[in-house]
């Protein structure tokens, strides 16, 4: 109603917007179609709200030297009464979805990025390309691994944080510092880091005075390593947050983690080039050293993974009628310096994270206020949105 009372556009029947942002949407897919080229890699996650799951397909390629992420599919992955979550649905539906929507087959696809879960490695060695493990999953399971060894000293902190949000003492801090207490969620080790870091802003405004608060209190010990473990989880958070930046390549994300292993060893586990969760070790090593210049230093097998990215060379290797013998050796001599040099690798996403940003989206739009909305008005509501620079009002004049 607010909406109708600010505008002097005529009402528009539901049947109308619903016919335009149908051909709207076939526009769009026309137009990625057209833009994107036999040689891509998709970056996939899932997502579950109420009884439905989602998942959310973005593909990766470059064009005239630009890098292009637009979302192909977001829809349920259940359909049929024998369709489940595992491997081979997500097999089938990439499969439909590409040939169907874009023209293209599962052998366009050259790699995947996606959580180093068994479903997403099943599925990137049925479909025979690589799986680029997500950056930022693996930083959280080290980290989930890390926190173990602090539990206790993290459980007494929760207990006084719960404590000090109780009303009688949060409105008593109030009145000495704008800060509030923060609790841990089990789910988000930033929550861990944001308790903790909360802990000793307000430590000072405690009322230590109070018996049932002092009870509480963490010891001279646990302080102790309590600050040991915000200087770590600091680091951690700062990587963390960098992993979510637009344009960063696998080299970022390779320094950066291997950072955090120089500073706490514990984290080889999941975080070096070899971890045992690494589905295609090899071709993540080799992209970071072409990445990094170093493309001579590849091994047999890494030049083996990369042949796919392969640039051809424009250059002739036939020789020319009269070229002299000193320049058929100078050609030669220049052939065997050449530097092998591959397309994509810089535009690969060493995270899922695009995938994490849109179904925040996705959340907000599917509010509770919403929840009317069918999974395929959703999915071009969200289509239309994410893809944005494909189209325009001429667009939309042109499907009405």
């Amino acid at each position: 109603m607010t909406a109708r009372r600010y505008t002097t556009l005529a009402p528009i029947p539901v049947e109308t917007l619903h016919a335009a942002m149908e051909g709207v949407t076939l526009a769009v897919e026309a137009k990625i179609k057209e833009e994107m080229p036999d040689q891509f890699g998709i970056i996939i996650d899932g997502w579950s709200h109420a009884s439905e799951h989602f998942l959310a397909v973005f593909a990766c390629y470059e064009c005239a030297g630009t890098s292009h992420f637009p979302l192909l599919a977001m829809a349920p992955l259940i359909n049929e009464s024998d369709d489940d979550h595992g491997a081979r649905t997500h097999l089938a539906f990439l499969s439909t979805m590409l040939e169907r929507d874009y023209g293209k087959s599962l052998r366009n696809c050259l790699f995947v990025v996606a959580d180093n879960c068994a479903v997403n490695r099943l599925l990137a060695t049925l479909m025979g390309v690589l799986l680029v493990g997500c950056a930022s999953h693996r930083l959280n399971l080290a980290v989930q691994d890390y926190l173990r060894d602090y539990e206790d000293g993290l459980i007494v902190l929760q207990t006084l944080m719960r404590k000090m949000k109780t009303l009688n003492y949060a409105a008593a801090l109030r009145f000495k510092t704008p800060l509030r207490p923060i609790i841990r969620q089990d789910t988000r080790w930033g929550s861990t880091y944001a308790m903790v870091e909360r802990y000793f802003r307000i430590s000072e405004y405690l009322p230590v005075e109070d018996d049932d608060v002092a009870e509480l209190l963490p010891s001279p010990r646990a302080i102790k390593r309590l600050r040991g473990l915000l200087v770590d989880l600091s680091r951690v958070q700062n990587v963390s947050k960098a992993l979510q930046s637009d344009n960063i390549t696998m080299l970022d994300a390779r320094v950066w983690l291997d950072g955090l292993i120089d500073v706490e060893p514990s984290f080889h586990q999941y975080l070096e080039p070899r971890a045992d969760i690494v589905h295609t070790p090899d071709f993540e090593i080799a992209c970071t050293k072409v990445l990094a210049g170093d493309a001579a230093k590849l091994t047999r097998a890494q030049r083996l993974l990369l042949q796919p990215f392969e640039k051809q060379e424009c250059e002739s290797e036939e020789e020319s009628e009269g070229e002299s013998f000193v320049a058929q050796l100078q050609r030669k001599r220049k052939r065997a310096q050449r530097v092998q040099t591959y397309a994509l690798l810089a535009a690969i996403p060493p995270t899922s994270n695009i995938v994490e940003r849109f179904f925040s989206l996705a959340r907000i739009t599917y509010g509770h206020e919403r929840h009317r909305i069918a999974p395929y008005t959703l999915e071009k509501i969200l289509f239309l949105r994410v893809n944005k620079r494909l189209w325009d009002i001429h667009t939309v004049n042109g499907c009405l």
